[in-house]
This record gives C-alpha cells, structure tokens and sequence, in this order.
C-alpha cells in the first residue's frame, strides 16, 4: 500500500472525530488568516455555497431536456420518474436537467414556470456562489431545431449569458445531437495565490476578475443509453485583470504580464491579456451509475482529449494540448445503504514549444469539487491528480429512496507543472511530480434525500489550512 493511500484511508477514520469533536461555533467569516501555519476557519457564505445537480443517472442526456417524470428507467442518459409533487417544492414534475460534456462539463437545472420559460439553478464553476437565472425557449415551436436564451448571475453577483440552438436529432438520428451557442461569463473575485503546489496562504493571497466570450460547437452521439462520445470546437475571447475584492492586495501588487519581469517568479500568463484561445478535443462518458434504491451504486468514467492554440499576436505564444481523467466507483458493503465511493480525478496540461497555458486555465485544486479541506483554486499548476475516498451510511431510512446519510472522506491531491523559466530553480521544482507536494484533506457530512434526484448535503473538510462548511443539492461525487 502506498503511503499516499494510507493518508487517504488514515484521514477517513480520523474525519469521523474532528466531525464531533470541532464545535460549529468556532467558525468565523474571516477569509484571510494570519500565517500560514495556523488553522484558520471560515465559513466561506456565499462565496461557497454551491449547487450541485443531481447525479448523471438520473439527469437527461447531453443537451437533452427530459422531465424526472419520464417513464424511461433511470440510467446515464434517462431519468428515472419521480413522484408526483416530489422534490424540492413540489417542482420534482417539472425540472430538465441541461448538461454538457464539452468544451468542459456544464449542468443546469431547469424547473418549468410557464410555457417556454424555465427558472435556472447553478451554472456557474466553483467560487460564484449560488447560480440562478432564467432560460427562453421555443421548446417544440420551430420543426428540427430548438433555440434558447439564458440570463444567469449569482450571490457574489458573477454574471453569464448565454444565446444558442439545440438540434435534438441530427441527420434525422435520435442519437446523434448538435449544441451551438454563444456564452458570455464575467466572474468578478476568483482566489489566487501564485502557481506551484506550495503558495504561500498569506500574504500572497489575491484575486482576479475575467470576461470571456466564447462561441462552441459541440457533436454528441449515444453510443447506448449509457455510453456517450462526441467531439467539440470552441473559440474563446479572454481578459484577466485586477479582481472586486479590496479585502486582498491587488493582484498587479505581486505578478505582471510581461515575460522579462524580475524575477521571473512574477510573470503571469493572461495577466491584462486579451487571449484569443481556439480549442477542439473530443470525450466519452461512460455512465453506469445506478440511484434506484439506498445510496450510488456502480460507476462513472470520462475521458476528454483536446488541443489549444493562440490566435493573438505571436508574441503571447498561448499553446497546448492537454487530457481529462475522472473516474468513479461505488461500492456497496453489504446492503444498498452501506456504500464506499471512491474518485480518482486527473487535468494534465502540456505546453507546446515551450509556449504558455494562461493562468486562469491551468488545473487547481482546492475547493467542493477539488479538495474539500482547502479553499477554492488554492493551488494551481499545468496538472492536477487528486484522489477522495468517502464512506456513506444511511442512518436514517424512510422509504427507498428517502432518508438521512452520514459520511466522512479523506482526499490527497497535488498540482505540478510550471514552464516560465527554464532556469530559475523556483520554477523548476514546481515543474515535478514530488511526494512532499501532496495536500491532504478530511471531513464528514451529512445528506438528506427527498428523492432519487434531490439531495440536501453539508459538508464540513479539514485541512492543515482551514476548516471549510460547503452547502449543496445532490449526492456528491
């Protein structure tokens, strides 16, 4: 067993006695604390509080918009029915699940409020807080092709919007889809601390604000109903600048744009940068989750492969080609409500000739979905691994697919991958895959399923850095 593995195993053991012995009222708002070697809590409200939709086994397929009352029987791509007036206010009728494989994994929850109007929940990545909106639609107006229209913004006020149409059944085949749309995203207070596995916390923390726009092609088709391939084009308008949150030395204070900054450890790729990025890739999603009775069962996996390239001025020299790893299991022990899951996730990035990833596009780890204890993007680098394991137990049942879970995890990941400098020893020791750069991370929670779809989950993760609270609709990873 290696010693990474035994942290992970060590740490979900421990989380059942920092769950019960960390009292909540200890927890402050402060967001920055005062060294790097103290623990310092926060409880991080909105700033992260997420929304987390439901699992893939029971949303529709990609791009597709499928009541939860479909007859079909729940799996990767077909929801299964819920009851009538379930879920979270009697809306489990009338919600569609919009999600996406590509350019990156996109979910949207919709729930009907009239004829061609749906209200909107999350879309927004980690570190906006709670996403909501409104979609148009033509729904099934126009014959072959549906067009939509979303407005979103969030409780840290980031915005998006978001023109396009959907073509259900491309060269008249059910299986084969077409998603085409214009996005437009500003995200005003994203954290940054540097790029390395070991960034200081304090005083180097800081933030930025970036406005993107993008156009994206994307082609999928069912393979089954459980396995989906596709391919993707995307080209996308970028610009990184000084971030909202006067709360933290402006970003400019620590980094510049300019490659002959001294010392190079400042350069910052994208920095005040307006990067043309044209990027296309393929994926496969192989989905086999199963939430018909008790906790997840079965397993997940999904590959992306892409390229990217500058469009600007050859002097930005932005490049690379990178791939996308995550995979699932879920075990039962012993029943349908004893359950071990377990998740290896993987973003390897690399630079062609020598050219640069923007900053805001290199891996991270830290946050509700990549490394609980820490907070959000508190390391980056060209590559993230990161493994959780997380044992769950039903404690209270009330019907199959209703009742109380508690759980705890241990997660360890690391960042790596710098290519500033081909000789600045800083740079060069964030450029490798070393064993003293692993970050640890334990915690515990519980959940409450109203439904095969809906889950009500609070988190509470431990790291040597912080102590994080986390809110969310869904049953995790």
């Amino acid at each position: 067993m290696t010693k990474p593995l035994r942290h992970l195993l060590t740490a979900s053991a421990v989380a059942f006695v920092l769950t019960v012995t960390i009292p909540t009222t200890t927890f402050s708002q402060s967001q920055n604390p005062s060294s790097t070697n103290s623990i310092s809590t926060s409880l991080q409200l909105p700033g992260n509080y997420a929304i987390i939709p439901p699992t893939k086994s029971e949303k529709a397929e990609t791009g597709k918009t499928k009541s939860d009352t479909d007859p079909a029987p729940a799996d990767a791509n077909s929801p299964a029915p819920a009851p009538q007036g379930g879920g979270i206010g009697g809306f489990g009728n009338r919600t569609v699940q919009r999600d996406r494989n590509a350019p990156r994994r996109d979910n949207i929850q919709a729930i009907k409020i009239a004829p061609h109007v749906n209200a909107l929940l999350n879309g927004f990545e980690q570190g906006a807080g709670f996403g909501f909106g409104v979609e148009f639609t033509t729904e099934e107006k126009i014959p072959v092709v549906e067009l939509r229209a979303r407005l979103l913004t969030s409780t840290l006020f980031y915005r998006r919007a978001e023109a396009g149409l959907y073509v259900p059944h491309l060269f008249d085949s059910e299986k084969t889809h077409l998603d085409l749309w214009f996005n437009y995203q500003k995200r005003t207070r994203d954290n940054f601390f540097g790029i390395g596995p070991r960034t200081p916390e304090d005083p180097a923390e800081t933030n930025f604000a970036a406005d993107e726009r993008s156009y994206n092609l994307v082609v999928s088709h069912d393979i089954t109903e459980k396995i989906q391939v596709g391919i993707y084009g995307r080209l996308a308008n970028t610009n990184a600048y000084r971030g909202k949150d006067d709360n933290d030395t402006p970003i400019d204070t620590f980094f510049s744009p300019s490659p002959t900054v001294t010392p190079i450890t400042r350069f910052l790729p994208g920095l005040y940068q307006n990067a043309q990025i044209f990027s296309y890739g393929g994926f496969a999603e192989l989905d086999f989750r199963n939430n018909e009775v008790g906790l997840t069962k079965g397993g997940y996996g999904y590959v992306r492969v892409a390229s990217s390239d500058g469009k600007n001025d050859p002097a930005l020299e932005f490049g690379w080609s990178e791939v996308e790893l995550d995979g699932r299991a879920y075990i039962p022990l012993g029943s349908d409500f004893t359950s071990l899951a377990l998740r290896a996730y993987s973003e390897l990035k690399s630079p062609k000739d020598n050219r640069q990833i923007p900053f805001y596009n290199q891996a991270y780890l830290g946050g509700r979905s990549h490394g609980r204890g820490f907070r959000n993007f508190r390391f980056r680098g060209n590559n993230v691994l990161l493994f959780s394991v997380e044992p769950r137990r039903t404690v209270w049942k009330q019907s199959e697919t209703k009742g109380l879970d508690a759980f705890v995890f241990g997660e360890g990941g690391q960042v790596w991958g710098d290519n500033r400098s081909l000789t600045n020893p800083l740079i060069l020791a964030n450029d490798k895959f070393r064993s003293e750069n692993w970050r640890f991370g334990i915690g515990g929670g519980v959940q409450y399923r109203l439904s095969k779809s809906f889950a009500f989950r609070v988190e509470l993760g431990h790291s040597n850095e912080a102590n994080m609270v986390f809110f969310s609709v869904g049953r995790g990873f």
